[in-house]
C-alpha cells in the first residue's frame, strides 16, 4: 500500500494538518483524532528503535478487526477487488486505509527504514542506499540544517 513516492497513508494521516475531510459528529472527530495519536505514537516509537507499545498496537489491531466485519471481496467490473461489503461508519472508512497501511508497515521491510526527521520530528521512510537520511526533506529541513551548521562553523573561525 506505499504510495508512489515511497511514503505510507499511515504517515500521510498522521502528518495531515487539514481536517476538513473529517466527520463533523463532535464524538466522530475525536474518535478520529485519538486514532491519530495512538498511530503517531506507534510510528513514532518505532523509528525511534524503541518498539511500539502492546496498549497501542491492540488499539490498532481492534480497529483492523472492526473493519474486517465490513470489508471484503466485491464484484467489480474486470472480477474482483478487496472493498467494502457494507456501508461502514464515516469514521472507519476514514481511517482504514492509515490502519491498514500502518499495520503493513510494521510487519514489512520498510519498518527498519522508518525514521524521524533530525530538524522537525517529522516521520519518513528512508530510500537511501546506506539508510543515512537524516531529514524529511532535504529542500526544506536539511537545507536549514546545513545552513545552521555553516554559519556555526564559519562564526568559531571568526571566533579565533
Amino acid at each position: 500500500m506505499p504510495l508512489s513516492h515511497g511514503t505510507f497513508p499511515c504517515i500521510a494521516f498522521v502528518h495531515k494538518a487539514d481536517r476538513r475531510d473529517w466527520p463533523d459528529a463532535p464524538g466522530s472527530r475525536a474518535a478520529v483524532e485519538n486514532f491519530r495519536q495512538v498511530l503517531e505514537r506507534i510510528l513514532i516509537d518505532e523509528a525511534r528503535g524503541l518498539g511500539a507499545s502492546d496498549d497501542y498496537l491492540e488499539a490498532l489491531d481492534r480497529l483492523l478487526a472492526r473493519s474486517a466485519q465490513a470489508r471484503g471481496l466485491v464484484s467489480t467490473v474486470r472480477g474482483y477487488a478487496w472493498g467494502w461489503r457494507r456501508e461502514p461508519d464515516p469514521v472507519l472508512e476514514l481511517i482504514y486505509p492509515a490502519a491498514w497501511s500502518a499495520a503493513e508497515l510494521l510487519a514489512g521491510d520498510d519498518r527498519q527504514r522508518l525514521k524521524c526527521c533530525d530538524a522537525c520530528g517529522r516521520l519518513f521512510i528512508d530510500r537511501s542506499r546506506n539508510r543515512s537520511r537524516r531529514w524529511c526533506d532535504m529542500q526544506r529541513c536539511g537545507n536549514r540544517e546545513k545552513a545552521r551548521r555553516f554559519r556555526k562553523t564559519r562564526s568559531k573561525i571568526r571566533d579565533r
